[in-house]
């Protein structure tokens, strides 16, 4: 296999290339010329694609890293601890009627959680952290609370009639002002380039931002608001 540097060829061995100096390993070229995206980076003489620095005289194209991925092994161990650098995504939450709830009746409540990618620095190395969820626990703010497999959705998105139970929905049995807070779990993987994604050890908890519903006896819903004063009242 050739070596490139470039106009010029030479043999390649694994070793420097005449004149890059002593901190950069020689690059071999394609056998036909051309060079491949793994290839770019490989040593010469090397089945398995270490990455390396670039050939100084050749142009810029892909990064090389500047130290060894100490930690990249796969028998390293991350623990939920270690994810600073990587803040899970706090989860939107909706609930109808538009908060409001009529005692006796479900109130219909849903969290628009979904998997999230960030990038940022993993013990020293860029890395990458997908948050997936994987439970919901409500606090309704009566004493009730539920966990959930899954976020729920509207009853419009189930289509289901208004006021029908559904997997995250509560029914209130006494009248009053109340706070709803939900909390999700969130499993973590993490990579290391292109090393493939690995479980990282523990569950991310994320709070969502508490709303307040007002559940009243029906009659008092029904004629408490007029839908063309505020359509976004109980009922309309």
């Amino acid at each position: 296999m050739n070596g490139r540097s470039g106009g010029g060829t030479g043999k390649s061995s694994g070793g420097k290339a005449a004149g890059t100096g002593p901190s950069l390993a020689e690059i071999c070229a394609h056998p036909a010329g051309q060079l491949t995206a793994e290839q770019e980076w490989t040593l010469c003489g090397s089945g398995d694609f270490p990455v390396v620095s670039r050939h100084p005289e050749w142009p810029v194209t892909l990064a090389a890293p500047t130290t060894p991925c100490t930690g990249c092994s796969p028998d390293t161990i991350i623990r939920v601890t270690d994810l600073q650098n990587f803040p899970a995504p706090i989860a939107p939450t909706g609930m109808e009627p538009n908060g409001w709830a009529i005692v006796g009746l479900a109130a219909n409540f849903w969290a628009a959680a979904s998997t999230h990618i960030g990038d940022g620095v993993l013990l020293g190395q860029p890395a990458q952290v997908m948050f997936t969820p994987i439970g919901y626990r409500w606090n309704y703010g009566d004493g009730s609370t539920a966990s959930t497999p899954t976020g729920g959705a509207s009853w419009a998105d189930l289509a289901v009639a208004e006021f029908s139970t559904t997997p995250t929905s509560h029914k209130y049995t006494k009248k009053g002002t109340y706070t709803v807070t939900l909390t999700v779990e969130y499993r973590a993987d993490y990579s290391f380039g292109d090393q493939g994604w690995r479980p990282v050890e523990g569950i991310v908890t994320v709070p969502s931002a508490p709303f307040t519903v007002v559940a009243a006896k029906e009659s008092t819903v029904l004629v408490a608001e007029d839908c063309n004063t505020n359509p976004h009242g109980p009922g309309c």
